[in-house]
């Protein structure tokens, strides 16, 4: 099952992008609509957002097989963890309840007129509990809709799952959404992108960052590309290597069980048969 993700989610921070305890509300505009995602805790990490991942493939492969959608998503701890293709250990099941509390207890407002203290949001996650070892999650019903709407996901390498800073995660989510396979990529202001991604540090901090990363050559299937290394007013993310994820492709599928999503061929996101 390959690794898909709302559109919605893929341009801004909407998740915390350490793994320390963030309190502080993230605040955003987003075309027309103002952003706020707070906690009366701490705010869901990028990491948490896995689980949103894997409830997203699951509902869209349901959705394209034509298999129904459950109102609440089941599977094994093991199932879930395993899932970003990681080696689980005791220490992640240990922490898997912290990870769906904090998305059930994190709140997004996502409105047209501004930010007002009366304003409380909805959650990721509207409902989990863990019983015999299976995970029952109830998402919340925006999420739902942005998950379902047409063409409404991306697909994700899933080598995003390697990647262990947040800031990056979030980098290669805006050159997906953005860039996509585009021969010439997507350019940013420096100053926009800094905007967009909720560091908290120095615009000069920030160009230090990006410098790093893109001498890294981390992003899978990206690179970043500076317009002066020194002071740079823009940034690019170009696609590398010549597979396009914009190809759809139609294979018929008699077993819903024995699928997965392509993970070469994309947007949309359609069902592939290797019974």
């Amino acid at each position: 099952m390959t690794p898909c993700m709302p559109r919605l989610l893929m341009s801004n921070a909407f998740f915390a992008l350490g793994k320390g305890r963030r309190r502080a509300p993230l605040r955003f505009r987003q075309g027309s609509q103002n952003i706020l995602v707070s906690s009366p805790m701490a705010l869901a990490t990028i990491w948490d957002a896995d689980i949103l991942i894997w409830a997203t493939s699951t509902m869209i492969a349901a959705q394209r097989c034509g298999a129904p959608i459950p109102s609440v998503l089941q599977a094994t701890r093991y199932e879930i963890l395993r899932f970003p293709g990681r080696d689980v250990s005791g220490g992640y099941y240990e922490r898997l309840p912290d990870g769906l509390e904090r998305l059930s207890r994190t709140n997004v407002v996502i409105s047209a007129s501004e930010w007002t203290d009366e304003q409380t949001g909805a959650p990721w996650i509207e409902d989990w509990r863990i019983s015999a070892g299976v995970v029952h999650i109830r998402l919340a019903a925006w999420l739902c809709e942005a998950v379902l709407t047409p063409r409404a996901v991306l697909a994700l390498d899933p080598a995003y799952f390697t990647l262990t800073s947040g800031f990056e995660r979030l980098l290669y989510l805006i050159a997906r959404r953005h860039a996509g396979q585009q021969r010439d990529g997507w350019a940013f202001e420096v100053a926009h992108l800094h905007r967009k991604t909720g560091i908290t540090q120095t615009l000069v901090a920030f160009v230090a960052l990006l410098r790093r990363v893109a001498r890294s050559n981390t992003l899978p299937g990206y690179r970043i590309e500076l317009s002066d290394l020194n002071r740079p007013e823009h940034v690019r993310f170009r696609p590398i290597g010549g597979l396009s994820v914009d190809k759809p492709v139609g294979i018929p599928v008699d077993n819903f069980e024995r699928t997965r999503l392509s993970t070469v061929e994309s947007t949309p996101i359609t069902c592939e048969n290797h019974g």
